[in-house]
């Protein structure tokens, strides 16, 4: 998306007044952006914040479609620390794998 625009990484950084490390590591898939950074990613992009994570509405129907039990465990963990939902995953990965 932001090749798209013709951004480069450091245009967006200055853009959103993140970090250009923060933004390519979100690019490569390292790091989760927090929901405050994808609005302004999206604003900056002049996108709506639903096309970051709308590949060709895939991810929002199988997030619509998914289990009542990924919503409430998404519940749970929204408002956790960093460090808990690390925790948390790497339980999940242990338990899942």
């Amino acid at each position: 998306m932001r090749a798209d625009a013709h951004m480069s990484q450091q245009n967006l950084a200055e853009r959103t007044k993140l970090n250009i490390n923060m933004i390519n590591r979100i690019e490569k898939g390292d790091r989760a952006p927090s929901l405050k950074s994808l609005e302004k990613i999206a604003e900056a992009l002049g996108i709506d914040p639903a096309e970051i994570l709308n590949f060709k509405g895939k991810q929002l129907k199988t997030l619509s479609e998914g289990q009542q039990e990924c919503l409430k465990i998404w519940k749970l963990l929204k408002n956790k620390k960093p460090d808990q939902i690390k925790k948390i995953y790497d339980i999940a990965k242990v338990v899942l794998n």
